[in-house]
């Protein structure tokens, strides 16, 4: 029987990544293959491999031929650094451990044991777009950031308050990207699952 290991990932603590081992595991069951790992973590896509114990662990799976396949929810899962994430795909490739991406039902490496070049590509075009999406959602945050204070608004906490206005956006991230695209209030709170309210909060703080 197939063995794989499951790879899930979160950036934040306050964040649950049980909804991927569910997907992760149903799938398995599926195809009939045998999860003989699960492997979790809690931290930035954008840490080195070096320093993610997940990845460490994963890689050390692979080289003792404990299993066959990597399931992951989607690319990001593995990083969003672009050249981090090849340099995985790479050596589980090298290993002969193909990484299969749920959300695209793909794998980078087909049953005749030979690479899949469409996945590759696709793969690294994926963890391409990751990476620019938080390089693009970091530099919105600091530029709104930066026009507050031209503002003469006070950034940090407030008298009262409980998270800054970085710690804010960061939370609603989600809006955040949706306003770049230009939707409107009520079609990013209707997506985004949050009210009105928010979205012109979170609009306001990047000084729109």
């Amino acid at each position: 029987m197939t063995q794989v290991a499951l790879f899930v990932r979160v950036s934040k603590n306050s964040q649950d990544y049980n909804r991927q081992i569910c997907d992760l595991s149903v799938l398995a069951k599926q195809k009939e293959w045998e999860v003989v790992a699960t492997i979790a973590e809690k931290i930035s896509g954008a840490t080195k491999n070096a320093d993610r114990e997940g990845i460490q662990k994963l890689l050390e799976l692979a080289h003792k031929q404990g299993i066959d396949k990597v399931l992951v929810t989607e690319v990001s899962r593995l990083g969003r650094k672009t050249s981090e994430v090849l340099q995985v795909l790479e050596k589980l490739t090298e290993l002969g451990v193909s990484v299969y991406v749920l959300n695209y039902n793909m794998e980078t490496i087909n049953k005749g044991g030979k690479q899949n070049p469409i996945a590759q590509m696709i793969f690294t075009l994926l963890a391409e777009f990751a990476r620019l999406e938080r390089e693009t959602l970091v530099e919105r945050i600091n530029s709104g950031l930066e026009q507050a204070k031209r503002r003469g608004i006070k950034l940090g906490r407030r008298e009262g308050s409980k998270v800054s206005t970085e710690k804010f956006l960061e939370k609603y991230k989600a809006v955040v990207r949706q306003l770049n695209q230009g939707k409107s209030v009520r079609d990013i709170a209707a997506i985004c699952e949050v009210g009105t309210a928010t979205v012109q909060k979170v609009k306001k703080a990047l000084g729109g």
